[in-house]
Protein backbone atom coordinates (compact mmCIF):
# COMPACT_ATOMS: atom_id res chain seq x y z
CA UNK A 1 0.00 0.00 0.00
CA UNK A 2 1.64 3.22 -0.98
CA UNK A 3 -0.43 5.27 2.42
CA UNK A 4 -1.35 3.78 5.37
CA UNK A 5 -3.75 5.91 7.79
CA UNK A 6 -2.51 5.77 11.44
CA UNK A 7 -4.56 5.63 14.50
CA UNK A 8 -4.31 9.22 16.33
CA UNK A 9 -3.89 7.19 19.60
CA UNK A 10 -0.97 5.20 17.71
CA UNK A 11 1.26 7.79 15.60
CA UNK A 12 3.09 9.03 19.09
CA UNK A 13 4.19 5.37 19.70
CA UNK A 14 4.82 3.94 15.75
CA UNK A 15 6.72 7.89 15.46
CA UNK A 16 9.13 7.32 18.49
CA UNK A 17 9.69 3.57 17.62
CA UNK A 18 10.78 5.01 14.09
CA UNK A 19 12.78 7.53 14.98
CA UNK A 20 14.97 4.91 17.22
CA UNK A 21 15.87 3.64 14.55
CA UNK A 22 16.94 6.29 12.86
CA UNK A 23 20.30 5.95 11.15
CA UNK A 24 21.15 9.31 9.68
CA UNK A 25 18.19 12.54 9.84
CA UNK A 26 15.01 13.38 10.73
CA UNK A 27 13.28 16.07 9.21
CA UNK A 28 10.14 17.52 11.42
CA UNK A 29 7.80 20.26 11.29
CA UNK A 30 5.80 21.79 13.84
CA UNK A 31 3.40 24.69 14.62
CA UNK A 32 5.01 26.44 17.34
CA UNK A 33 1.94 28.08 18.82
CA UNK A 34 0.52 23.76 19.19
CA UNK A 35 4.30 23.02 20.84
CA UNK A 36 3.33 25.84 23.39
CA UNK A 37 -0.07 25.05 24.29
CA UNK A 38 0.18 21.20 23.69
CA UNK A 39 3.33 20.28 23.84
CA UNK A 40 4.44 16.26 22.37
CA UNK A 41 5.94 14.61 25.27
CA UNK A 42 9.24 15.07 26.80
CA UNK A 43 10.81 11.42 26.21
CA UNK A 44 9.67 12.11 22.49
CA UNK A 45 11.96 15.20 22.75
CA UNK A 46 14.50 12.97 24.94
CA UNK A 47 14.60 10.44 21.95
CA UNK A 48 15.70 12.79 19.03
CA UNK A 49 18.07 14.74 21.33
CA UNK A 50 19.42 11.12 21.92
CA UNK A 51 19.46 10.50 18.52
CA UNK A 52 21.20 13.99 18.19
CA UNK A 53 24.29 12.44 20.21
CA UNK A 54 24.58 9.40 18.29
CA UNK A 55 25.37 11.14 14.95
CA UNK A 56 21.73 11.66 14.05
CA UNK A 57 20.89 15.29 11.73
CA UNK A 58 17.94 16.63 13.76
CA UNK A 59 16.30 19.51 11.13
CA UNK A 60 12.76 20.66 12.73
CA UNK A 61 10.98 23.64 11.17
CA UNK A 62 8.65 25.67 12.91
CA UNK A 63 5.94 27.53 11.93
CA UNK A 64 4.69 30.67 13.31
CA UNK A 65 6.26 33.86 15.36
CA UNK A 66 9.66 34.40 16.48
CA UNK A 67 8.82 34.92 20.10
CA UNK A 68 6.92 31.37 19.98
CA UNK A 69 10.66 30.13 18.41
CA UNK A 70 12.26 31.81 21.06
CA UNK A 71 9.91 30.02 23.24
CA UNK A 72 10.29 26.64 21.59
CA UNK A 73 14.02 27.00 21.47
CA UNK A 74 14.86 27.73 24.48
CA UNK A 75 12.80 24.70 26.15
CA UNK A 76 13.68 21.85 23.49
CA UNK A 77 17.32 23.05 23.20
CA UNK A 78 19.86 20.43 21.47
CA UNK A 79 23.33 19.44 21.08
CA UNK A 80 24.11 21.95 17.86
CA UNK A 81 26.71 19.77 15.90
CA UNK A 82 23.80 17.56 14.92
CA UNK A 83 20.69 19.90 15.71
CA UNK A 84 18.86 22.37 13.31
CA UNK A 85 16.06 24.29 14.44
CA UNK A 86 14.80 27.05 11.94
CA UNK A 87 11.01 28.50 11.80
CA UNK A 88 8.76 30.34 8.83
CA UNK A 89 6.70 33.17 10.03
CA UNK A 90 3.88 32.48 7.90
CA UNK A 91 1.75 29.27 8.59
CA UNK A 92 0.34 29.19 4.95
CA UNK A 93 3.08 26.85 3.85
CA UNK A 94 2.31 24.45 6.82
CA UNK A 95 2.49 20.98 6.69
CA UNK A 96 2.94 18.43 9.66
CA UNK A 97 5.37 15.90 9.14
CA UNK A 98 8.17 13.77 10.34
CA UNK A 99 11.11 11.89 7.51
CA UNK A 100 12.81 9.59 8.80
CA UNK A 101 16.24 9.19 6.80
CA UNK A 102 14.52 10.01 3.64
CA UNK A 103 12.74 6.73 3.79
CA UNK A 104 9.92 6.45 5.47
CA UNK A 105 7.31 9.95 6.02
CA UNK A 106 5.03 10.51 8.76
CA UNK A 107 2.26 13.38 7.72
CA UNK A 108 -1.15 14.86 8.95
CA UNK A 109 -3.75 16.35 7.60
CA UNK A 110 -7.30 17.78 9.48
CA UNK A 111 -6.20 15.82 12.56
CA UNK A 112 -6.06 12.49 10.40
CA UNK A 113 -2.19 10.49 9.96
CA UNK A 114 -0.80 8.55 7.50
CA UNK A 115 2.59 6.58 6.94
CA UNK A 116 4.33 6.02 3.67
CA UNK A 117 7.78 4.23 2.69
CA UNK A 118 6.56 4.71 -1.23
CA UNK A 119 9.50 6.65 -2.37
CA UNK A 120 8.29 9.04 -5.30
CA UNK A 121 5.93 10.53 -2.34
CA UNK A 122 8.23 10.44 0.32
CA UNK A 123 10.75 12.78 -2.10
CA UNK A 124 7.83 14.79 -2.63
CA UNK A 125 7.96 16.12 0.83
CA UNK A 126 11.48 15.91 1.21
CA UNK A 127 11.78 18.21 -1.32
CA UNK A 128 8.68 20.73 0.40
CA UNK A 129 11.15 20.50 3.23
CA UNK A 130 14.39 21.32 2.04
CA UNK A 131 12.72 24.03 0.01
CA UNK A 132 11.08 25.61 3.28
CA UNK A 133 14.14 25.00 5.18
CA UNK A 134 16.15 26.92 3.27
CA UNK A 135 14.16 30.09 3.60
CA UNK A 136 13.90 29.27 7.52
CA UNK A 137 14.81 31.83 9.77
CA UNK A 138 16.55 31.10 13.40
Amino acid sequence: MIINIVNKKKIIRLVKESIKESKKEVLATMLLQEEIENPLPSSYHALLQKRAKKGVKIKRLGFGSKVDYNLVKNKLSMPARNYQFRYVPSISTYQRLLIIDRKILFFGIDGVFFQSSYKPLVKVFVDYFTKVFKKGKS
